[in-house]
């Protein structure tokens, strides 16, 4: 297992495709940051309410957490490719000839991109506190990096971009085609989910909407965030479904690739 894990490290390591999507992940949370920080406290417009200011703690957590909400996508993306962009560049092929017991290679991967999109996380938590330090402490408000459950707040932005990374590793898996999973992930994560959620809302079936992809990965930006008034997992519970839902993807498609031919 050991060589395993080296052999996937060395692949992603021998690429581009990692740092592209960092770098992508890094733009965005600055992006995201920055705007959440310079907005608060704003009234948006007539009939609106007043976003809150940054002396409240919910807020300055929302800030920190810049690194999760916009990075949980590339974290889906890059355990999508991981999987799948083997197949599609025919180095499935070889893997599976060096390591026959084709569960092992997946049981691999799902360890060395849960590392992998720890490390996202972590790039993009840090990038997130100091462009929310910056306006923060630059408005006069107080930065509480060790207060009000902001450390609590950047060690779920990490556990969620990992966790979301095996998801798109098990999806991966399941799905040969990369882009037909990167389009399926996307379409469900951030169209489909979201209005069964509602549907199954309006039908009073909120306790299982709270299962879904979305609502699992809401429950983790509640703790992130402390949302308020949503009926929705605890943030454990919310990764420990997310994480669930990679693993059984990744499994099943362990399976069916026993009975695949890889070419």
């Amino acid at each position: 297992m050991t060589a395993l894990l080296r052999a996937e490290l060395v692949k992603v390591r021998t690429t581009k495709m990692w740092w592209g999507l960092l770098l992508g992940a890094c733009a965005l949370t600055i992006f995201q940051a920055l705007i959440t920080a310079f907005t608060a406290g704003v009234e948006p417009g007539p009939g609106q309410p007043e976003l809150p200011s940054l002396d409240d703690p919910a807020m300055v957590r929302s800030v920190y957490g810049s690194g999760f909400a916009a990075c949980y996508v590339f974290g889906v993306v890059f355990g999508i490719i991981g999987m799948a962009g083997e197949y599609r560049h025919q180095t499935i092929t070889p893997t599976f000839l060096a390591t026959p017991r084709r569960s092992r290679v997946v049981v691999a991967k799902l360890v060395t991109y849960l590392g992998l999109g720890l490390f996202y996380g972590l790039v993009t938590t840090v990038i997130a506190v100091i462009a929310g330090v910056s306006v923060i402490a630059g408005k006069g408000f107080d930065i509480r990096l060790a207060s009000d459950d902001v450390p609590q707040t950047l060690a779920l932005a990490v556990l969620g971009v990992g966790v979301w990374t095996v998801f798109g590793l098990g999806l991966g898996t399941l799905i040969r085609n990369q882009v037909a999973a990167i389009l399926i992930a996307l379409g469900v994560t951030l169209v489909l989910d979201p209005l069964l959620t509602f549907g199954l809302g309006a039908l009073d079936l909120g306790s299982v909407a709270r299962f879904l992809p979305s609502s699992a990965s809401q429950a983790v930006l509640q703790g992130v965030s402390t949302v308020e008034d949503v009926d929705l997992l605890p943030w454990w519970g919310g990764l420990l479904v997310l994480l669930a839902y990679g693993t059984l993807f990744a499994a099943a498609g362990a399976a069916l690739s026993r009975k695949r031919d890889i070419t």
